[in-house]
Order: C-alpha cells, then structure tokens, then sequence
C-alpha cells in the first residue's frame, strides 16, 4: 500500500472539525443551476455581490465606531468580504464543482495582485510617511494580514455549500448577470491604477476629482451594459433579475454614496470642492450603471425577441 499523502488529504485533517460540522448541516432550499465553469464563476461573483451590501450595511450599524484598542473587532468591509466570500465560493462550487471554485479564487487573486502596483506607488509616497497606514498597509506582514477575511469566508464555504442544491433550471442568469458586472469592472480598474493613480500619488500633484469621476462614470457604464448583456441572453425572467441588481445597487448607494454627499452639501462643500460638474456627476455612477444596464436589457431582447408586425 502507498503511504502516499494528497493534499486533500492533509485539507480534511487540518479542517476536519469544520468538514464534520457541515456533514450535519441538512442541504437547504437554496436552488443553483448547475453551469459551465465560465458561468458558475460569474455566479458565484454575482453571489457575492449580492450578499456583500446588505451585510456591509448591517455591520456599519454596529461597527461604525472607528478602532482604538489593540483587540479591534472587525470592519463593516471585512465583515462583508467574510460574507460575500463564503456566499460566492459556494455557488461557484455548487453550480461548476471544484474547478469553478478554484476560477472564482483564481480572479480574486488577480484583482490582488493587479493592485500591487497602486499599493507600491501609494507606500512610497512621502506624504504618508510616519503615519499609521504604511505600518498597516506597506509591510508584507501587514498584507497578509489583510487577507483574513478572505481566508475566514474560504474556511465557511464549507457550511454554506450545504444550503445549496442543484435545480434543473439552466441558467443562474440575474446572478450571472451581476457577476458579469463585477469581472467587466474588475477588467477596467488596473487602467485606473496605471493613469489615475499614478497621477494623484506623485509628489506635489494635486488630485484631480474630476477625473476620478469620469473614470468612475465609465467604469459604471461598462459594468451596466455587461450586466444587460447577460441578463437579456441568460435570465429566465431578464427585468426580474435586473430589479434585483438594482435594489442592491440602490440599497448600497442611498445608505453610502448618497449620505456622503448630503452630508457634505450639509456642511458647506460646494461643487467645487468635489470637482466640480463632473465630480458631483461621480456620486451618481451607480444610477449610470443601471440605466446602462437597462437600456442594453431593453435593446438586446428587442434583437432576440423583435416585435411582431
């Protein structure tokens, strides 16, 4: 017999209190499509997206206080990676198996990784030196410590597997759709950290609200004619699954982005001081992001579905 050991074998030793937990976990009523690895990444992104703003939410309700002590209880952004990373590995798991899963861990460490450069760019600047975010932020060790919420929703996908079952249906396609959002912006940010980052982190240089906002604006439109595209080829029920997305999107932009702005009107900072036209046009990239979604549903089930004369 061979004594060799497998990886996987060394993952059920080191986790198997938590694989025993789950065994006992009855499978729920949570209905995933099973789907094509491509498909199943995109839902599980979706998936977490759609988790991640009502717990973000929830969690600034009690963790709004910033840290002062050493034994600093978890972010409300944290939380909702924790969350949104459980939720996604589990449907990438449910509905395209063990490959999906691993699809779903490739991108976020792409989107990591394509961060570094800002991160670098961002350390060295002098105007951050002495302060507490290099110490946080500028180390290795700090990094990876970063990554616990990450690590944490990995570890619980285990549980929230067990909540999922496969329908016979054949898309995910508002999740799809939603994922389909997150990867077109996730495509278009390392342009933003190679332009606009790279502007604003040099010394002496101001920062330049504007174009934040129209690289904002774009992104969202981007995002948004992804998300019709896929939901007009792939949802069962397309403007179903588009309110979804857009009752999360707004839930998140009047409880963050909207408050934001009122409450610096509230306290004297005129449109110049957000950059002007443009930058108060930046605070509404979520509704651009949804109309844009809307009018490429709209334009593309006419192709599908055309009127009959």
């Amino acid at each position: 017999m061979s004594d060799r050991v497998t990886i996987g074998d060394m993952f059920r030793d080191e986790f198997r209190d938590v694989i025993g937990l789950a065994a006992r976990i009855p499978r729920g009523s949570v209905a995933i499509a099973p789907s094509s690895i491509l498909w199943a990444i995109l839902a599980g992104l979706g998936a977490g997206f759609i988790v991640s703003a009502p717990v973000r939410i929830a969690a600034s309700l009690f963790f709004s206080a910033p840290r002062t002590t050493e034994l600093q209880p978890p972010t409300a952004p944290e939380l909702a990676t924790v969350a949104a990373t459980a939720c996604a590995l589990a449907v990438a798991w449910r509905a395209g198996g063990w490959l999906a899963a691993e699809g779903y861990l490739a991108f976020i460490a792409a989107e990591h990784l394509l961060g570094i450069p800002r991160i670098v760019r961002t350390c060295a600047d002098p105007r951050f030196a002495g302060s507490p975010f290099v110490a946080d932020t500028c180390t290795l060790g700090g990094q990876l410590l970063r990554l616990w919420p990450l690590a944490l929703g990995c570890l619980l996908a285990l549980l929230v597997v067990r909540a999922f079952s496969r329908s016979g249906a054949s898309t995910n396609g508002a999740l799809e759709a939603a994922g389909a959002l997150i990867f077109a912006q996730g495509l278009w940010s390392p342009i933003g950290d190679l332009v606009l980052f790279q502007q604003s982190t040099a010394a002496g240089a101001p920062t330049n609200a504007a174009a934040f906002a129209a690289f904002g604006i774009s992104q969202a439109l981007i995002g948004g004619v992804a998300a019709g595209l896929v939901l007009a080829r792939r949802g069962r029920w397309p403007w179903r699954g588009f309110s979804a997305i857009a009752a999360v999107v707004l839930l998140e932009y009047v409880w963050f982005s909207l408050r934001s702005l009122l409450s610096s009107l509230s306290q004297g900072v005129g449109p110049d001081q957000l950059g002007g036209i443009v930058g108060m046009l930046g605070f509404g990239s979520p509704l651009f992001m949804l109309a844009a979604a809307a009018v490429a549903l709209a334009i593309s089930r006419s192709r599908v579905f055309p009127a009959q004369a």
